[in-house]
C-alpha cells in the first residue's frame, strides 16, 4: 500500500519577461506573476504534500511515491510513460509500481504527456507541442530541482530509470547524458535510431521533416555515438509490436554490445509479445531483478 504521495507541479507561463527557453534561447513575452514556491516535505509519511514551483517553459506535474515506513529505501527509479499515455498507468495496469515500492525503491513519475524527448524546440515543431518539454529542460531545470528540493537523483545515490515506448527513448537518453546520475536503465519498446523511422509522425511533428534536416534528426539521438554509452541497461521489445518496429531494440542491443563489451547489458525479444500493458508487465520481475546489479 502507498503510503505517501508527493506532487510536484512546475508551473511555466509561456508568455515571461526576461524568462529565456534554455532548449532554444529564445526569449518568451510573458510575466511571471508569482514565484511563490511550496516547499514543505514529509518524506515517509502518510499524507499528501504538495510542492509547488513557478518555472519559465513547460507544465509538468510529478509524483513522488515512497516506499512504507518499515521498508529500508534502496534506491530511486524515475519512471518516463509512453507517448500521450497518462503518467500513473503503468503503475495502475501493470505491479511495477507496487514491487519496486516493497523492494524500497522511491518512485518519481513525471507527466510529460507528449513529449518526444526532443533536445529542442525547432522552427518546425508544431505549435501545439511547443508546450511539452525537452530532454534539455528535464536536464538543467528538472532534475537539479529534484535535487535541491528533495534530496533525489544525486549522483552518489542509487539512481535508476526505466521507460515504456516513447518513455524509453527518453530513459536511455538521459542515462546517455547523465551516467553519473543513473546507474543503471530499463528501455521496454523503445525507438532508438530514429533516422529509420523518417516516416513517424511524432518525430517529423518535432524536428521537420528528414529531408530538410538529417543532421538535425542525428543529433536527437545516441544511436551513432553507443562507444559513449556508458550505463547498465535492460532492452525489451516484443517482436510482435506493431508500433514501434523491434529492430530498433535489437540494433541498438547490438551496438553498444559491440562498442562496450563489458558494459552489463540485457536484452530480451519475446516473439509473441505486442506493445501493450501486458507485455510491460511481463517484464517488470526482469527489469526489477536487474536493478539489483547496480546497487
Amino acid at each position: 500500500m502507498k503510503t505517501s504521495i508527493l506532487i510536484l507541479t512546475l508551473f511555466a507561463i509561456l508568455v515571461a519577461i526576461s524568462c529565456k527557453n534554455s532548449t532554444n534561447g529564445k526569449t518568451n513575452d510573458a510575466q511571471i506573476t508569482d514565484s511563490t514556491e511550496i516547499k514543505k516535505i514529509i518524506p515517509r509519511g502518510n499524507d499528501t504534500v504538495i510542492a509547488q514551483k513557478y518555472d519559465c517553459c513547460f507544465i509538468v506535474s510529478t509524483i513522488i511515491d515512497y516506499p512504507e515506513k518499515d521498508v529500508e529505501i534502496k534506491g530511486t527509479i524515475l519512471m518516463l510513460h509512453g507517448w500521450n499515455l497518462p503518467a500513473t498507468e503503468w503503475c495502475e495496469k501493470t505491479s511495477f509500481c507496487e514491487k519496486a515500492l516493497a523492494e524500497g525503491y522511491v518512485l518519481i513519475i513525471p507527466d510529460y504527456n507528449k513529449s518526444n524527448y526532443a533536445l529542442e524546440l525547432y522552427p518546425q515543431t508544431r505549435a501545439d507541442y511547443q508546450k511539452y518539454p525537452t530532454i534539455t529542460w528535464m536536464m538543467d531545470f528538472q532534475i537539479p530541482y529534484f535535487q535541491e528540493t528533495f534530496g533525489l537523483l544525486k549522483p552518489e545515490q542509487n539512481n535508476l530509470i526505466a521507460g515504456i515506448s516513447t518513455g524509453a527513448r527518453g530513459a536511455t537518453l538521459l542515462a546517455y547524458y547523465h551516467p553519473e546520475i543513473f546507474k543503471g536503465a530499463a528501455s521496454l519498446s523503445g525507438d532508438f535510431d530514429i533516422t529509420a523511422m523518417q516516416d513517424e509522425f511524432l518525430y517529423y511533428a518535432f524536428f521537420g521533416q528528414y529531408n530538410d534536416f538529417p543532421e538535425r534528426w542525428r543529433d536527437e539521438c545516441f544511436a551513432y555515438d553507443c562507444k559513449n554509452y556508458k550505463v547498465p541497461t535492460y532492452i525489451g521489445h516484443g517482436e510482435a509490436d506493431k508500433v514501434s518496429p523491434v529492430v530498433q531494440s535489437k540494433a541498438m542491443y547490438d551496438s553498444i554490445k559491440k562498442y562496450q563489451p563489458e558494459l552489463k547489458l540485457i536484452g530480451n525479444f519475446p516473439s509473441a509479445a505486442g506493445h501493450n500493458y501486458d507485455y510491460w508487465e511481463s517484464e517488470t520481475d526482469n527489469v526489477l531483478e536487474f536493478f539489483k546489479c547496480c546497487r
